[in-house]
């Protein structure tokens, strides 16, 4: 690889990790938020949910950042978007850490103030995948895509691993008392640092020659968004978000669950509890690199299809194994749990070359964040209900015995596995095709 491609996947690299870390960052230090923010008065399910409203409104937000910083990069370019974003990262990362506090300016107030810091976090967040992922992918050569973009994606399992064990280390060298007190803004602060590494690179950076030589042959290109929400680039868009859409809810069927299926009375304690969950998060930056680099020999499409025939097969296993190795305490049996757990996580890998591959150049990144983040909303977004719905279900609820939702988790996991296996039946192989030329 070139010198420029190496300084743009290490830049997405960071990028991606310091969405991952932040995002982290709210719901390691939930409990501490919850007193932080929480009124006096509220139960314990009522700051739950104030917190949760904090990483919701991160989440909601992206789509937005997705199309405004995708748009404008599809038509102007991509290297001084990345600039903006990964500088609007910094100052929001800075802002959080200083919010007022609630005795300084009412409770009410430093909410809502710290909330609007997280929703234009999440729109910075939002422009940062939909540009960086494209403008990697396109410094990548063809024989290699998958192997880059294997890398960049496993910035997200290292930077919430990153954030896990902070917080862990700082509350067992601090104490609750002074993460309650000014911990949890030295938290939000930490994650200034590899913003500052990342910004020194991307200044570095030249603009993406597949984007470059696209601008000179159609200076005056139709407006990306409007051009990826009709033919042709409708079709790849749709099987983009329905890949997404599995993608998501299998993903959120497992991690999502994990800790109230291996934290509690008569299971594993806060300490054991993180150490599994950043031993899963670890393995799965192992795996999407592995997985990204596979896909460049076997092919994106053929792979992930055996992918989600494996998962569909193995979801029920999983959970039992999970359940077992906390209710015994078993701490070899739940890292083998975790280990399989991050095996569901593996088409990951290839999600920023595969998803670059499926749009034209000038509608690559508006096709990346739209596509992306229309997943995101839907499978991630319906996966509590749709549990809670087959939870509800009479056979399902003898199986679980009303407590445990393994099986209801287990069921949204597979059908997640089936709908991104349904999308890929209509899509191409993408691994070879020109970036220089519409794909499809």
């Amino acid at each position: 690889m070139s010198a420029s491609c190496r300084r743009a996947m290490w830049s997405q690299f960071l990028g991606f990790g310091m969405d991952a870390y932040d995002m982290a960052m709210v719901v390691v230090l939930a409990p501490v938020l919850a007193k932080t923010f929480g009124a006096p008065g509220l139960s314990s399910a009522g700051r739950f949910l104030m917190v949760a409203m904090l990483y919701a409104a991160t989440a909601a937000a992206r789509p937005l950042g997705a199309l405004l910083f995708g748009h404008l990069a599809d038509r102007w370019g991509r290297r001084s978007l990345l600039i903006v974003t990964m500088a609007g990262v910094g100052v929001l990362s800075a802002a959080c850490a200083f919010v007022p506090s609630p005795a300084r300016i009412g409770l009410t107030a430093a909410f809502t103030l710290f909330m609007a810091l997280r929703v234009v976090m999440g729109c910075f967040f939002g422009g940062e995948y939909a540009v960086g992922h494209a403008f990697a992918i396109e410094h990548a050569p063809a024989a290699r895509r998958g192997a880059v973009g294997g890398f960049i994606q496993s910035g997200f399992p290292l930077g919430y691993a990153a954030a896990s064990f902070m917080v862990l280390g700082a509350s067992l060298l601090m104490g609750e008392q002074a993460m309650q007190d000014y911990g949890w803004r030295l938290m939000f602060a930490t994650g200034i640092a590899p913003v500052a590494f990342a910004l020194y690179i991307r200044k570095s950076l030249d603009e993406s020659p597949v984007f470059a030589a696209a601008q000179s042959r159609d200076p005056a290109a139709a407006p990306p968004l409007l051009a990826v929400l009709r033919p042709p680039a409708l079709r790849p868009f749709l099987q983009v978000f329905a890949f997404m859409t599995g993608l998501f809810l299998t993903d959120y069927a497992v991690y999502q669950f994990l800790p109230a299926i291996l934290q509690g009375p008569g299971k594993f304690d806060l300490v054991r509890y993180t150490f599994i969950y950043g031993f899963a998060l670890l393995c799965a930056f192992v795996g999407y690199n592995l997985y990204g680099r596979l896909s460049d020999r076997w092919g994106r499409r053929k792979m992930t299809m055996w992918y989600c025939l494996g998962v569909a097969l193995l979801g029920v296993p999983l959970y039992k194994l999970l359940i077992y190795a906390a209710s015994t305490r078993s701490l070899g049996l739940a890292l083998a749990a975790a280990v399989m757990a991050a095996g569901f996580k593996l088409a990951w890998g290839i999600v920023p070359a595969y998803l670059s591959e499926m749009f034209p150049t000038r509608t690559r990144s508006c096709g990346v964040g739209l596509g992306y983040s229309a997943g995101a909303l839907v499978g991630g977004g319906c996966i509590v209900p749709l549990v809670g719905l087959l939870h509800s279900l009479p056979a399902v609820t003898a199986i679980e015995g009303g407590q445990e939702l393994w099986l209801s988790a287990s069921c949204a996991l597979t059908l997640g596995a089936v709908i991104t296996f349904l999308s890929l039946l209509g899509s191409p192989e993408t691994k070879d095709v020109d970036l220089k030329s519409p794909p499809l």
